[in-house]
Formats: structure tokens, sequence, C-alpha cells
């Protein structure tokens, strides 16, 4: 079976006919933890074009074993052709794993060239590739790929005017400006688009690193952008959020492993919170933050294997089954439970069951109400939630609570939850 990720070793690839592809951007720069690698993972899996290209930024730095692992999971997880463009997290290696910074996909109608400026310049052999593509192949549908963007009016963090102006010659100059379709790029953790002397950029970042808060840009969900010929022969584009599906590994020996280790850190993330709060209560302060760190580590471990056996559900589907969960709680296991200690006079099991009895319903209800606005598209109104440290009752309301209802805590021992 041929490899999914390709090693570029000429500078013009043809093809005979390109339908689709799928653009990828920056997935690996912010560091290649589970959490980050799974949204990749997914990513990957759900892109509909005949081939994948990731916009740059595959690894963090440049560590050789970054690249190795890298790349066994794109071999492991896609059977599609994977074309890379180097980023500026990628330029030590790049070449020796990926080959060819600088060059071209071609078919009868299409025109995709893969430019370098890595180094917030456009090197010399993009600009020499460019004008012999553009040149040798005046394709009507031309599209421009680079790491970093080019000037435009939607963020500052691009190329220079200078360096652009490099570009726009040669494509001037072998009269093909008018088949310019696109310009692709990544960089940037966001997605917005614009208008470059008419043609449309399009700034894509969404592929696995965090997304970074942009001024004046609407933060986008992690994402993919798919390019696509319509039933008229038109090139058109459209970006598509990620759903996290449940992976079928066809595996049940690994799941079970999962699912135990999931269990196995919720519980000690559990347990190293209770005894950080043992150590503090005793004057032992740096055992404590001790304790508070393998708790914190034992969440992340958590939340990894979370990702990688169901990931993170749509928020209206989270919601319904949280209710779900919610109202089992409520009228099977909590309701017997309290009836079991209660009848046999267990009074501390009693106190427990019943405190969480009753912060259950009210999530019960909150989930339900939230479920509402979900599905109608919104957003759930702004409130002010509460927790009741001792006894774990949850509030809403605008004010602060004197004390809980349930336990009876004083003020200072309800926390606001930010």
């Amino acid at each position: 079976m041929a490899n999914a990720v390709q090693f570029v070793k000429q500078r013009i690839i043809e093809m005979e006919s390109i339908h689709s592809f799928t653009v990828l951007g920056d997935p690996g720069c912010d560091g290649l933890g589970t959490e980050i690698m799974a949204t990749f993972t997914q990513a990957l899996n759900q892109a509909s074009g005949d081939f994948i290209v990731v916009i740059g930024d595959i690894v963090p730095y440049g560590a050789e074993n970054f690249y190795q692992n890298a790349i066994e999971l794109m071999e492991n997880q896609c059977r599609k052709p994977i074309y890379m463009l180097c980023g500026n997290h990628d330029t030590v290696f790049y070449d020796q794993y990926f080959g060819f910074r600088e060059y071209a996909i071609v078919d009868p109608k299409t025109l995709i060239i893969m430019m370098d400026d890595s180094n917030r310049h456009i090197s010399q052999d993009s600009l020499e590739l460019l004008d012999l593509a553009t040149a040798r192949y005046p394709r009507e549908n031309i599209i421009l790929m680079m790491h970093i963007p080019p000037p435009n009016q939607k963020n500052p963090n691009s190329i220079s005017a200078k360096e652009w102006q490099k570009v726009q010659d040669i494509l001037t100059a072998n009269k093909v400006q008018d088949s310019l379709r696109y310009i692709v790029a990544g960089h940037l953790h966001s997605y917005y688009e614009d208008d470059i002397q008419g043609v449309r950029l399009i700034c894509s970042g969404g592929g696995g690193a965090r997304i970074e808060p942009l001024p004046g840009i609407d933060a986008p969900y992690h994402h993919r952008v798919e390019f696509a010929y319509n039933g008229q022969g038109v090139l058109e584009f459209q970006k598509q959020d990620l759903r996290y599906c449940k992976p079928d590994y066809q595996d049940e020996g690994i799941m079970e492993r999962l699912e135990a280790a999931f269990r196995s850190e919720c519980m000690a993330h559990i347990r190293y919170r209770l005894y950080a709060e043992d150590a503090e209560k005793r004057g032992l302060d740096h055992l404590a933050k001790l304790f508070r760190a393998a708790a914190d580590a034992e969440f992340y471990h958590a939340r990894n294997h979370q990702y990688t056996l169901a990931g993170i559900k749509e928020p209206a589907e989270a919601l319904m089954e949280s209710i779900h969960y919610e109202a089992r709680e409520i009228s099977e296991m909590y309701l017997e439970s309290r009836e079991y200690a209660r009848e046999r006079k267990l009074g501390l099991p009693f106190y427990s069951i019943n405190d969480a009895y009753e912060a259950e319903k009210v999530h019960h209800s909150l989930f339900q109400e939230a479920l509402t606005h979900i599905s109608a598209g919104e957003d759930i109104a702004e409130a002010n939630y509460y927790t009741c440290t001792s006894c774990g009752y949850t509030f809403s309301g605008e004010e602060h609570p004197v004390a809980c209802p349930i336990c009876g805590a004083p003020y200072d021992k309800i926390k606001s939850v930010h």
C-alpha cells in the first residue's frame, strides 16, 4: 500500500484530474499531545477531498522524533495522499522527511502552487517555481498556498508588502493574474477570509493547535477547508467544523484498556485533590502542592483517554447525554441508595448520597433548560453559578447565596464559578 504522506521528489506533480482537496492548517505547532492529535486525527478522517494539504506547522519545533511521531500517526490514520507545506515551526528537518518545499500540483484545469515563506520571505526557489509553473501551465484555476499569509486587511501578521509584490510581478509578467482564484494560508490559529485585489484569501489554522483570539475576528471552532468543483465546473470552497466521532479501532482489547485507564485516572484525580486538602489542614503546604500537581496531571491523562475513546460530543448531544445520566442518578442510583442507607440507619452514607441526590436534581433542571437554547442554535443566557464546597449543591442566581439550604454551609464556603 502506498504511503499517505507524500515525499515530494519533483517540482511538478501532474495528475489526471483534480476533483477536490482538503486543507488543514497548523495541527502540530502547539505540541503533539493526545488532545491535539485527536483533533488532527478527526480532521484527517473527515476530509472529503481526493487528497489533503497540511498547510504548515506539523511539528512544534525541529526535533526528529516529532516528525517521526507525526508521520507515523498520519500513516496509521489516513489512506489519502497527504501533501505538506513548510511552516515556521517545520524549518529544521523538513526536507529530510517531506522533500521539496516548493512544488506544484497540476491537472488540465487546475494549478496548485506550494510556496515556502516559512522565514517570512518568499524563497528564491518558490519564485522560480512560480515563474516556471505559471508560464508552462497557465491553467484557468490557479491556487497559491503559503504558510504565512500575504498582506491583508484583517490581520497584520503577514509577510511584507515588498515580498508579496515579487509574487504579483511574476503573475503579471506571465499574464495569469486573472486566473488566480484563491490564496490559501495558515500560521494564525483562527479562520478568516479577505479579498486581495479581487482574489479570495482564506486563512485557516484550525487543524489541531489551540485556537487563538485575534482582534476583530470571531474565534472559530477547529475546522478544515474543503475545495471541490461543482456541477458547473466552478471551484468552490467551504469551511467545515470538526465533529468528534467515536473511533473504530476494531480492537476490543484496547477499548477495554482505555476505559479502565480513564476510570483509574478520574479516581486518582479526586483522590489526590482530597489528599491535598487534608495536607493543607495539617499544615503540610508543600505536600499539598505536590498532590495538587499530581491531581492536575491525572486530569489531563483522563482527558487524553476520553479524546482517544470518544472525543467530545456536540453541545446538544453533550446536554442530552448529561440529562440522561442525571435522570438515571436521580431516579435509580441515588434514590435507591438513599432509601437503602436510611433503612439500615447508615447515617454517614445517607448524608453523602442525599447531598449528591439534591444537587443532581438541580443539574438535571439546568441542563434541560440549556438544551432548549442550544437546540435553537443559541447560547444559554448569562448567569451566575455557585457551588457549595461542603455538600456540592449547585446554585444559580444574581447574588451570592448567604447559606446552603441543603447542608447549612455559610457564605464563605460557597464558591463562585468562573
